[in-house]
């Protein structure tokens, strides 16, 4: 199905970005796993992608605030300048009351689950935009497709928010050039980096996480299908952010 095309994964290396790397390397694409630090993990990730994939590669390049001025001239935006499908996974979390976020919580969420994604977007969209051909899938916060009031992650859900502004105008605005721009609003989702499972579990409407593999084919559906421009695809089970 993608035979062809390079896809660039931010956070690809661990749970959701994981599952759907593999799921691009299933069907044909180049897969270009961006990974934070070096890991047993992600080297056997990447073995299993390449088995699929023989030309798909990894690279490190840990993010932090102190670097991100430095951006432009890394490896990270480089590829993202010459992908055709760009799929942003990664996204730090904080939760705290609104009179305890600090700066650098406002600082780093602000950075990193909004600045980033429209970083890449950026760099990702002439050269799709030239080829007539591009997919842009970026991960928003749980129930962010409109505004609501958040009791204990504010900054987070802000910024997350905020991506709903970059997905529609890149599909109206490149629409027509071949380039389709999708968001996954996820659901608590267990992962290896989830903390406080249980406690998770009983927010969620079912008293069950989500799987990792049926958010990754839930953002395959959007990648793969290109009436669906503009979409903020909640995958959460009916959860309320009363409840969290």
């Amino acid at each position: 199905m993608f035979a062809g095309k390079k896809a660039l994964l931010v956070g690809g290396s661990g749970g959701i970005g994981a599952a759907l790397s593999l799921l691009l390397a299933e069907n044909g694409a180049e897969v270009i796993v961006h990974a934070g630090h070096e890991s047993e993990k992600c080297h056997a990730l990447m073995k299993k992608i390449r088995a699929l994939s023989p030309a798909s590669t990894s690279f490190v390049q840990p993010l932090a605030v102190e670097n991100f001025s430095a951006l432009e001239d890394t490896p990270l935006v480089h590829c993202a300048k010459s992908c055709d499908i760009l799929c942003v996974c990664y996204g730090p979390f904080v939760q705290k009351p609104l009179e305890e976020t600090g700066v650098m919580d406002w600082q780093t969420l602000a950075l990193f689950d909004y600045a980033l994604p429209g970083c890449l977007v950026s760099a990702a969209l002439p050269a799709m935009c030239k080829k007539k051909w591009g997919r842009i899938l970026l991960f928003g916060g749980t129930a962010t497709e409109r505004r609501k009031v958040f009791r204990t992650n504010v900054a987070y859900a802000g910024a997350k928010s905020a991506l709903n502004v970059v997905v529609h105008s890149v599909a109206t605005l490149h629409g027509g050039e071949g380039v389709t721009c999708n968001a996954i609003l996820p659901g608590c989702t267990l992962t290896e980096y989830t903390k406080d499972a249980d406690l998770l579990a009983k927010k969620m409407p079912d008293g069950k996480l989500l799987a990792k593999e049926n958010l990754a084919a839930a953002a395959f559906f959007l990648l793969q299908n290109d009436s669906l421009n503009g979409v903020l695809l909640p995958v959460d089970k009916g959860w309320n952010p009363s409840l969290f």
